[in-house]
């Protein structure tokens, strides 16, 4: 039967398909053991294991009946079932019943669950797998370049040679602290502890290894301001630290107000994509669907908390989404991709950070489509304290929001939609293309800066300069792309880039 539900980005059957000599097409015995092990499949692992895009056409017509019906499926939202006529399944199939059979946007396997036998083999998400070195810049007064205590700043990368053997695939930076993440799924933490950001005891001066994680394998980290989020191979979320709002510490969850070491976050399952703010956290899960938690008064929750309840901020609940597969945030504002590339934002709009060019939308309550950005394929998009950087699936980068200290490196030419907020800061509104980039595969965006790393392995850095963070060695903001170079990552390609609050970290391997 054809059944309603969210499709898998890629798609991934890769088996070899029997076809019937006769029809030319798969029979109903490959179909049921080899296709669809567990009764259905997405148009595309069916395309992909077919290995022809024409066949699904014949099929799909096969299994509607008609050319007429097979026109009012949109494919990529479809899976394709067998029963013993395979008719077609009505379109109003309930959320529970479409949520249970549909796999999301993650690629599954098409091999058979050794525990049941019939259902589908999620790989939720991978870690990178190349490791490098690690390399920090930028002001270190409280311990976030990783040191030791008696080195507070670096105007160049320089090596963090603690690290060098530990085998680091990925690493993220917070407010004024990081985390390095290793092939074998282990977490070294640095910086500020205040509020048990590096989930451990110990020198916060030198990286260490997160307690309380031995027998889950971490495949992604984010690092908020006193918060640290870990997703696991198996799509569960832990976290540790606190939230914070206005008032003060606001609390990990209702029941505890900091949490010291790793601790799963309950009701959350399936979950292959995180990203934090300064106090908020996003989780997406395979299904397609946003779960916002943390403190929500700029709206970046994407979800109504009443001042007085503002705990209940701190329960991780569904925002309403579908067909989403990436999230990004800002300090006070978050973002959602969909499957076909469609950006959408939510929360603190005061400069425009949100793509909402109306001055009098100090907040976007809800998750909205960037207007300005339906042309563009958006393939990633983050935000710092008051400004967002957009990366096009082309490469090209658009920024928006606040631009008085270049945080989008569009320099001083006079641009449509710039406006003067005081006599002293400046917003662009609506997403403007950042000239002067090579092809950009990959973004950070700090508070007041960002880090763009290019398809040849250079990292092109703009914005805030007085602490260093861009890398060029000058206190003076940067106020257009510029290569970062220096003598320690000569010769080197640069695999990851993570911008901080007043430093950055990038991973790199020799050319």
């Amino acid at each position: 039967m054809l059944t309603q539900g969210n499709t898998s980005e890629d798609g991934c059957g890769t088996k070899d398909v029997a076809m019937d000599a006769k029809t030319g097409l798969p029979s109903d015995k490959e179909i049921e053991s080899e296709l669809l092990p567990n009764g259905y499949v997405t148009v595309e692992e069916l395309a992909t294991a077919l290995k022809r895009w024409d066949l699904v056409d014949t099929v799909l017509r096969g299994l509607c009946g008609s050319e007429e019906a097979k026109r009012s499926i949109e494919p990529s939202l479809w899976f394709l079932g067998t029963s013993k006529n395979r008719p077609l399944a009505s379109k109003q199939a309930s959320p529970k019943k479409r949520a249970a059979e549909g796999a999301g946007f993650v690629a599954p396997s098409l091999k058979k669950s050794r525990s049941s036998g019939s259902s589908l083999d999620l790989s939720l998400v991978t870690a990178p797998t190349k490791p490098g070195r690690v390399y920090v810049f930028g002001t270190g007064d409280c311990a976030q370049l990783g040191l030791g205590e008696d080195v507070l700043l670096r105007k160049k990368p320089a090596n963090l040679a603690v690290l060098n053997d530990k085998n680091i695939v990925d690493i993220a930076a917070g407010g004024m602290h990081n985390m390095a993440l290793s092939q074998e799924g282990k977490l070294w933490s640095w910086g500020v502890n205040d509020q048990r950001t590096l989930g451990r005891s110990g020198d916060e001066y030198t990286p260490m290894r997160v307690e309380g994680l031995d027998d889950v394998k971490i495949v992604k980290v984010a690092c908020s301001d006193s918060l640290t989020v870990a997703l696991t191979s198996d799509g569960q979320v832990y976290t540790w630290g606190t939230f914070r709002s206005a008032e003060g510490i606001l609390g990990h969850s209702k029941e505890k107000e900091v949490q010291e070491l790793p601790t799963i976050v309950q009701g959350l399952k399936g979950i292959v994509d995180i990203a934090t703010g300064t106090d908020h956290v996003l989780a997406l899960a395979s299904t397609g669907r946003i779960y916002s938690w943390g403190n929500g008064q700029q709206m970046q929750l994407g979800r109504r908390i009443v001042a007085r309840r503002m705990l209940n901020g701190l329960t991780p609940e569904s925002i309403g989404s579908k067909g989403m597969i990436k999230v990004g945030a800002g300090s006070y504002h978050s973002f959602a991709v969909d499957k076909n590339g469609k950006a959408f934002a939510w929360g603190l709009n005061t400069y425009g950070q949100c793509g909402n060019d109306d001055p009098n939308k100090d907040n976007i309550p809800t998750m909205a489509p960037i207007a300005a950005m339906k042309s563009y394929i958006c393939a990633d998009i983050q935000g710092g304290e008051h400004h967002t950087i957009a990366l096009t699936k082309d490469g090209q980068l658009y920024g928006f929001g606040r631009s008085d200290s270049h945080q989008l490196g569009l320099g001083y030419t006079e641009l449509p939609g710039s406006e003067d907020t005081t006599s002293h800061k400046k917003a662009i509104r609506r997403p403007t293309l950042i000239p002067g980039l090579p092809t950009i595969e990959a973004i950070s965006v700090g508070g007041n800066h960002t880090l763009a790393l290019s398809t040849d392995g250079d990292v092109y850095a703009w914005g805030f300069g007085e602490m260093l963070a861009c890398g060029n060695g000058e206190e003076e903001d940067v106020e257009t792309p510029l290569k970062l170079t220096g003598q320690q990552i000569e010769n080197y390609r640069v695999l990851k880039v993570a911008a901080g609050g007043q430093h950055s970290v990038i991973l790199a391997t020799p050319k």
